[in-house]
Order: C-alpha cells, then structure tokens, then sequence
C-alpha cells in the first residue's frame, strides 16, 4: 500500500512502478510554472513588436494595414475574410493580455486555476512540448 504522501506511477510503456514523493511533485510543478513564466515572457516579447493594425476590405481584396496605412497582409481565398478576423482578435494588445494570463496560471501551488488549459495553449501554440509520459 502507498502512503498517503506518494503517488504510483506508470513509466511510458512499461509496467513499472514509479514512485513520486510529495516534495518530487512539488518540485516538478515549480519547474514547469517556471518554464511558463517563460514562455509568456516569449508571447509577450512578441506581441510588443507587433504593430497595431485594422482591416481594410474597402477593395477587392482584404487587407490588413498598420495605423499609417501601409499594407502588412493581403488575404486571399475562401477563408480571407474568416483569417482576417481571427487576426484581428488576435491584435497587440490581445497578445500582451494572452501574455499575462499565462503568467497568472503558471503558480507552482498543488491547484492553479487555469494552469492546465494555459499548458495546453503553449503546447498548442509549440511553445511546450507535449508530454512524453502520462500520469496514471
């Protein structure tokens, strides 16, 4: 019988046991919350570097154009109009937000709320790598 403080395991493939103490799984997720304070630092690196912009579809063609006027994306195809307006969803500003709500959901504690929908953004976004073994 386990104790109440260790958690049995299952290596990938295998049918042996692995035993995680309390202080392993504590010190994997501080790795882990690390590792997303990371990567939001990354989403949000990027997002400052990109310029505002609008949607331009007074023309034939849908075009996205920073706040000066030049041209930065011309759609093409049957999904132009739904690509353009997933981009513009996704502005500078949203980006910055995704950035901190990254940040917010990567805390170490035993629950973050939040925290594994914001692992599986990053892994989604191939930020993160997707995970190579499965808790049981």
């Amino acid at each position: 019988m386990l104790r109440r403080q260790e958690k049995c395991l299952f290596s990938a493939g295998t049918k042996e046991h692995v035993m995680v103490t309390k202080y392993e799984r504590q010190l994997e997720r501080a790795a882990v919350a690390k590792r997303m304070k990371g990567r939001a630092d990354e989403v949000h690196a990027v997002a400052v570097r990109v310029p505002f912009w609008q949607v331009d579809n007074t023309g034939e063609e849908i075009m996205m154009r920073d706040t000066d006027g030049h041209p930065l994306i011309t759609f093409h195809g049957v999904y132009a109009p739904d690509m353009a307006k997933w981009l513009s969803l996704l502005g500078r500003t949203a980006g910055m937000a995704l950035a901190d709500l990254i940040r917010a959901a990567s805390g170490s504690a035993e629950e973050v709320p939040g925290r594994d929908a914001a692992l599986r953004l990053l892994r989604e976004m191939r930020l993160e790598e997707k995970p190579t073994r499965y808790r049981r």
